[in-house]
Parts: C-alpha cells; structure tokens; sequence
C-alpha cells in the first residue's frame, strides 16, 4: 500500500479500533507517521498497533466520554468504525445494533460540533444496506434503493442517512463507504471466510473433528481484501467527496460454496462437509455484486489483491492462531 502520505503528523481518530478493519488501519496509519487514537471496548488483547499509537477505553454511547476525548485530541481525520457487525447477533439484540448506530453516531458528530472540531469523518456503512436486490438492479451502484433484509443492514441504513444529515444540517464532511463482504487475516469467525478458514486450522491441529458446518452456500457475495479497504478508506477520506456515498467492492461475486470449495483445497487433512440449519440466515439475499465504478474516478481505488491471497493468508492466520503452523513444521521436521 503507498497511499497516506498526507496523513504523517496528522490526527487520526478511529472508533471501534479494537475491531478488525480498525486495527489494520491503525496499523497502517501509524506507518506513515499519523497520530492515532484508538478508541475500543475493551483493553487491548495484544500490544501492536497501540505501541506506536494510542488507545482509549472509551464506549461511542458515552457522550460524556466522546466530547472529553475529542475536545483533547482533535482530530484532522475521523474514522467511524464502531458498530455492531455480526447479522446474527443483530437478530439476537436488535436493540444494541441500533443504540449503538444511532446514539454512538450521534454522539461522536455532537462532539465534534460542541468542540468546533472539523474533521474529515469516513462512515464505515455496509452492502447489508442494499439488502434485497432485483433482477436487473446488478451490478449495484450507489444510486440503488436500499431494501435492508436484516437488523444490521437496517443499523447501517441508520448510520448513513444520519451521515448524509449531518453533512446537509451542520456541513460535518462526512463521507459515506459502503463495503461489501470483507476478507482477510485477523478476522473474527462470525465472518463466512474466516468461519471456515477456523475450522479448517482446528481440524489441521486435531482440535476438532475434520468436519466444516455451514449455512447457506448457494448465496453469492462479493468479497474485498481488509488491505484494500483499509487503502479505500485512506483515499476517500483524503479525496472523496463529502456528502457522497461510495461503494468499496471487487465488482466479482462468488458462490459461499466456491469459497469453501477454494479453502479445503488448501486444507493438510481431508474435509467433509455437513449443513448446519442454526447457521441460516433468517432473511438471505441471493446475490450481491459491487459496481466501484465512483470510487476509481473520483479517488483512484480499485481492488489490487487476489482473492486466492485473501483466503491463503486468512487461514494461515488461524493456523498460527491455533498453534497449528508449529505443529505441522514439527511433524516434516
């Protein structure tokens, strides 16, 4: 990645840093020399990236706690990341998803208006947005009508029409990325690819029955590395267009079966395969496939990385993760 030269010396605030996307853009940006604050949940579990940036327990629901922070630090750049970002468990506790959606949004633009803060603020909003897709309306672009099919998608929608207010009520620069499905290493299992790449390590290791459950797969997504989006990121909130809305994908969909398909053929021991009907989404969208048309005129992105890359190092992350990597150089040796 060789953008974010603009962002050495600058401030960078990132909520719902202690999450996947935050922690490989918090990584990024304290390589090209930012300044970053992190703010998260939970203490951090491991030491990089918050030794070379700094990190705040802080909940987006805090008010209190947001302006205190943003009035100290001001931000140049602001990377609203915190969300509640599993399907399922947005059906579980839809009032969580949308509290901290609504309320954590609110309270992070009425800081920076009570601080006289002006900060370019990237949204991150989601393809769930787009929810039931008709024949004929892909690939989708980011004039199509949203039709959330689940509790997430429906938080996000929140977000981004709260975005788009703010922009047009108070003139927050606040820029809107819709990323579809996200791939990469250090993802949480509560994600397909990274679901399957775990499972895969565990029976590897023998912590498990050689044996991968799985929900839908005949639903078709369109997946972008973590190192892409963290680059999309960087552009639009250096380039973008505040107001707008952007969509960050690979313009490919996949089968969730070729994906799985594609991943066991990189598995050590024989897999089988068994349907799990606790893994099915109560509402499925059929297929989801991205236009990034808009985000590579207005800011020169598109995708860059192979998508055999992306499930390549995701599993061999969680080979490392379940200590599967030293087991295996071992038993060759």
């Amino acid at each position: 990645m060789g953008e974010g030269k603009d962002y050495a010396s600058k401030k960078v605030l990132i909520t719902g840093a202690d999450g996947f996307v935050g922690r490989w853009l918090a990584t990024y940006l304290a390589h090209v020399g930012a300044h970053v604050l992190g703010l998260g949940l939970h203490p951090p579990k491991t030491r990089k990236p918050w030794d070379s940036c700094r990190y705040e327990v802080c909940d987006v629901t805090d008010g209190v706690g947001m302006l205190r922070l943003i009035r100290e630090f001001r931000p140049h750049y602001v990377f609203h990341l915190a969300a509640q970002s599993s399907v399922k468990r947005s059906w579980e506790d839809p009032d969580l998803t949308y509290r901290v959606a609504l309320f954590g949004q609110e309270n992070l633009i009425q800081a920076l208006l009570k601080a006289d803060s002006d900060p370019v603020v990237l949204v991150a909003c989601s393809a769930e947005e787009y929810g039931l897709v008709k024949e004929g309306e892909i690939p989708i672009n980011e004039q199509q009508p949203l039709r959330p099919a689940n509790p997430y998608g429906l938080s996000k929608v929140i977000q981004d029409y709260h975005a788009q207010f703010s922009f047009l009520s108070f003139g927050v620069k606040t820029i809107r990325a819709r990323a579809f499905n996200v791939a990469g290493p250090g993802q949480p299992p509560y994600f397909v690819v990274a679901d399957f790449a775990k499972q895969i390590a565990e029976a590897e290791a023998g912590l498990r029955e050689a044996c991968i459950r799985v929900g839908n797969l005949e639903a078709r997504r369109d997946f972008c590395d973590v190192r892409d989006l963290v680059r999309a990121y960087i552009l639009l909130a250096e380039k973008g267009k505040p107001g707008e809305a952007y969509n960050i994908c690979s313009g490919v969909d996949r089968s969730i079966r070729s994906v799985l398909e594609e991943l066991i053929s990189m598995s050590r021991v024989p897999i089988r395969v068994e349907v799990d009907s606790d893994r099915f989404r109560k509402v499925d969208v059929p297929v989801l496939r991205g236009d990034w048309g808009k985000i590579k005129r207005e800011v020169g992105w598109e995708p860059s990385i192979p998508f055999s890359k992306t499930l390549r190092d995701t599993l061999d992350w969680w080979r490392d993760k379940v200590g599967q990597g030293e087991i295996w150089e071992r038993q060759k040796s």
